[in-house]
């Protein structure tokens, strides 16, 4: 009869504990406290809940490079604008230093330690303003005030592309680079409540977003920057508006959103194409939201002004299990 070792090479290994189910995938071992025969197995990518934040808001700036470094700011907390600011450690949300400036509909880029959040409103502010990973501080404006942007790059060198003033969508997209910022190419669909990946100013994504002010006619157009202009790439699979998004440009993520009514879509991008993943837990818009890549993300808040939540979800692809082996 044959036996693991005799087709492994190697014989079951008995352990007192369990071992990381993602550093067991493909192996075997006995339990003995547990008495049990288990194995580790590579699933395919879900959301799970993450940490509630201390302060309910939809419609806010992000930042962030990873799940365990992020960052949310401004937003709508139900009703009006908020200046707070929470930073997540992977586990827990903690209050740090407000804004100068309260509002909603801000967007942001940068890490944790060193982001931008740029524009918003109500009124349409051009307001812009560093993080240094202590206090706030207002730098130079936009030159064209508005909100529902889509921002990428760093503290230092930064894009900010799309949005809205009342009864107008733009097109225009601006550059930063650590002092001023200039107009430069404008994409090729004007839209607000744009969807953006790039950690870098010279390759991004926008996705998405809502091509009438007022109205709600949401797009399944991508576009991607590649320094130097726009250009068009492959849809996403759900068209949608206020969605969460992060990640690469080539390596992204695109979650909920709404085209209306709201979404629980996710979607993964290869540098090439879309592709549905799992769903959120929970339908929701008006989400912050960051990636670090298609293998990590994270949702930020949302909700729809009056409701506004303090909820995240955590993206995980591949989802590693443990087993136990059973006789029937």
């Amino acid at each position: 009869m044959a036996t693991y070792k005799g087709i492994k090479g190697v014989k079951v290994v008995t352990k007192a504990t369990d071992p990381t189910a993602s550093e067991a995938t493909g192996t075997v071992w006995y339990n003995s406290t547990g008495d049990a025969l288990k194995y580790s197995i590579e699933g395919a990518g879900a959301w799970s809940s993450g940490g509630v934040m201390n302060s309910s808001r939809g419609s806010g700036g992000c930042a962030g490079r990873t799940v365990s470094t992020s960052m949310g700011m401004g937003g709508n907390p139900g009703a009006g604008s908020s200046a707070l600011v929470e930073t997540y450690d992977g586990s827990s949300w903690t209050e740090i230093a407000d804004l100068n400036t309260v509002r909603q509909f801000n967007r942001g880029t940068g890490t944790s330690t060193a982001a931008l959040t740029t524009g918003g409103g109500p009124p349409v502010v051009a307001i812009n303003e560093s993080w240094n990973g202590t206090s706030w501080t207002e730098v130079s404006n936009l030159n064209t005030a508005r909100g529902q942007g889509g921002e990428v790059g760093s503290s230092t060198a930064a894009l900010y592309f799309a949005g809205a003033a009342p009864s107008t969508v733009y097109d225009i997209m601006e550059s930063w680079n650590g002092t001023s910022w200039a107009e430069t190419a404008d994409l090729n669909t004007a839209r607000r409540y744009a969807n953006a990946a790039g950690i870098t100013n010279t390759a991004a994504l926008c996705v998405g977003g809502n091509t009438s002010n007022p109205g709600s006619s949401s797009t399944a157009n991508s576009e991607t920057w590649n320094g130097t202009s726009w250009s068009e790439g492959n849809n996403i699979n759900n068209a949608r508006f206020n969605s969460g998004s992060g990640g690469p440009s080539t390596s992204a993520m695109i979650f909920g959103g709404s085209t209306p009514p709201v979404k629980a879509n996710s979607e993964s991008y290869d540098g090439t194409s879309w592709t549905e993943t799992a769903d959120l837990a929970v339908a929701d818009s008006d989400l912050g939201g960051t990636a670090a890549n298609t293998t990590s993300a994270l949702t930020i808040g949302g909700g729809q002004p009056p409701i506004a939540n303090k909820a995240s979800e955590e993206w995980s692809d591949p989802v590693y299990t443990i087993k136990t082996v059973t006789v029937s």
